[in-house]
């Protein structure tokens, strides 16, 4: 009995210090095992944790000094530190006290391996390094508590001597509090190095939340000049989330704010958001976003298996009257009528992605939303449901357009008639004198299209059904390089003139095509393209398609 008894008593203490790491967010720890062992001898010696990652390595670095000070008396600080050397959040910590002259020493020695302009060797180092910054007593202070490890190895000349930290996140804390007391965070010259010191804007946050709240504008003017920000602010489409470095500059700040106690003097600089089913309900998110509201670039919404629809999100976040966001991506669900886009269609936006939903109602405010995007130059709408009046104020708003460079419309499907031939409609983008690449596949009904402006360099047709009159090049498209055309319907008239065209324009083009009817059509054009001089067929296969590139002589 008594063996149950222990095993209860121990399953009872382990869903005690279970709740205590879900309480202080720390299941993250529970795959580094030496911190797991901290925590555990923290909570078993009756020491406060700490409820944010700066009093929790406070805590341990205290719990590490005074057991080695007990167990090793004889060893003391190298020299005494004055009570107004000593920072605020070391006052209540008796040994971090007592051996502050050596926590000076290890932030030293921290900084100088971790953020080393070269970062080599940031997290084992010679032996020599750390003599240079710890005396013979500090280091076997340090070496005795477990703050430092050291191993050794020998080559045929000598024994070769590496020291370490116990972990890295130790490091960064050490190094941190030398950042704080020096005021100084360099070498942060782009998106990577900011994440890489993410771990020590955490710990700063807590320990001098004026301070990271001041260098937060230096960090954002540090992301604006990266060559990615300015990728995805133009950046349509369906990007991957979850290896943006910008997505991952918003969760360190996040967490950030949560080392940080709640003031109205607390202000994170932050310009690119993202609300998606792992942020709806974020408390750090909605402060973050209130705090920059008039400072925000880009925002993506992601409603897809969240349990807030577009209004509760709009609502939850204010997102109203934002007058500087740049970009808009917004990935909808098909079983939502989103009538609430057109409040999220600022004036100021350059860049709109709209994917997935329906838009079926309050077509009366669609064309006045569409007319106050004057700055539009990137616009991807794709999966959407809509009406026979939105698809014809949409193609007739982008017709009259002449500022866009990329354009992609991607299964647009009508409500009445699906993606049969519902009606003629007519996209003229021969208006168009920048706009580089185009983009449609899957549009209902009969298009007459004209897409005849100098500025093309690269068109996708795929899944379309042409007008007779369609005219898909012209002599003047001197900048264009790829066309693929799959899966679409014209008339040979049509498909002749684009051939000559093709023929006849002064640089090289390659060209993929796959299933264009009429197919008898079609296979004459395949069968005088492969005796003429003046294509190269690169591919010709039933199943990948038919790829060709114009030859062009050369210009020596």
């Amino acid at each position: 009995m008594t063996g149950v008894r222990d095993d209860r008593v121990l399953k009872s203490k382990r869903q005690v210090f279970d709740k205590v790491i879900r309480d202080r967010r720390l299941e993250h720890i529970q795959g580094i095992p030496l911190l797991l062992m901290y925590i555990v001898c923290l909570w078993c010696n009756n020491i406060p944790i700490g409820n944010s990652k700066h009093k929790i390595y406070t805590n341990i670095i205290e719990f590490l000094l005074s057991r080695t000070s007990k167990k090793h008396p004889d060893v003391q600080p190298s020299r005494e530190s004055s009570a107004s050397e000593i920072p605020e959040y070391f006052k209540n910590h008796e040994f971090c006290k007592r051996f502050y002259s050596l926590i000076t020493s290890l932030t030293e020695l921290a900084y100088q391996t971790l953020c080393n302009e070269t970062r080599e060797n940031m997290l084992v180092f010679d032996r020599t390094v750390a003599d240079i910054y710890l005396k013979a007593d500090d280091m076997k202070l340090s070496l005795l508590s477990g703050i430092l490890s050291e191993s050794s190895s020998k080559n045929l000349i000598e024994e070769l001597i590496k020291v370490s930290f116990s972990h890295k996140t130790v490091q960064e804390f050490f190094a941190t509090i030398y950042i704080t007391s020096h005021s100084v965070l360099e070498n942060c010259r782009n998106v990577q190095d900011i994440l890489d010191m993410s771990k020590i804007c955490e710990f700063m946050s807590g320990m001098n939340a004026a301070w990271m709240c001041e260098i937060s504008n230096d960090l954002m003017s540090v992301i604006n000049e990266d060559e990615k920000t300015r990728d995805y602010r133009t950046m349509t489409g369906n990007e991957g989330l979850y290896n943006n470095p910008l997505y991952n500059i918003q969760e360190m700040f996040m967490s950030c704010l949560q080392e940080m106690p709640e003031s109205e003097n607390i202000h994170l600089c932050l310009q690119d958001f993202f609300i998606d089913r792992h942020t709806e309900h974020s408390e750090q998110l909605q402060r973050l976003l209130k705090q920059n509201k008039t400072n925000i670039k880009s925002l993506y919404i992601n409603t897809r298996r969240t349990s807030s629809s577009l209004h509760e999100i709009i609502d939850l976040f204010s997102l109203t009257d934002l007058s500087h966001v740049q970009k808009l991506y917004y990935n909808g669900d098909w079983v939502k009528e989103d009538v609430e886009i057109n409040r999220i269609l600022f004036p100021s936006l350059q860049a709109v992605t709209l994917r997935c939903g329906k838009w079926t109602n309050y077509e009366k405010n669609l064309s006045e939303n569409l007319a106050r995007l004057q700055n539009l130059q990137y616009l991807y709408i794709e999966y959407f449901t809509l009406s026979n009046k939105i698809l014809e104020k949409i193609f007739n708003f982008i017709s009259g357009q002449n500022s866009m460079k990329e354009l992609s419309l991607v299964r647009l499907e009508c409500d009445e008639y699906g993606y049969a031939d519902c009606e003629r409609r007519n996209l003229d983008l021969s208006q168009h004198s920048t706009l580089s690449t185009l983009d449609l596949q899957g549009l209902p009904g009969r298009l007459q299209l004209n897409i005849s402006t100098p500025s093309l360099v690269n068109v996708t047709s795929w899944d379309i059904n042409l007008d007779e009159s369609s005219l898909l090049l012209s002599r003047d498209m001197l900048n264009i390089e790829c066309v693929r055309l799959g899966h679409i319907e014209m008339s040979a008239e049509s498909l002749q003139n684009f051939i000559t065209v093709l023929e006849n324009l002064p640089q090289s083009v390659t060209v993929q095509m796959e299933t264009i009817k009429p197919e008898t059509e079609y296979d004459r054009v395949r069968e005088n393209i492969r005796s003429s001089q003046t294509f190269h067929v690169i591919q010709d296969c039933q199943w990948l398609g038919f790829e060709i590139k114009t030859r062009k002589p050369s210009k020596e």
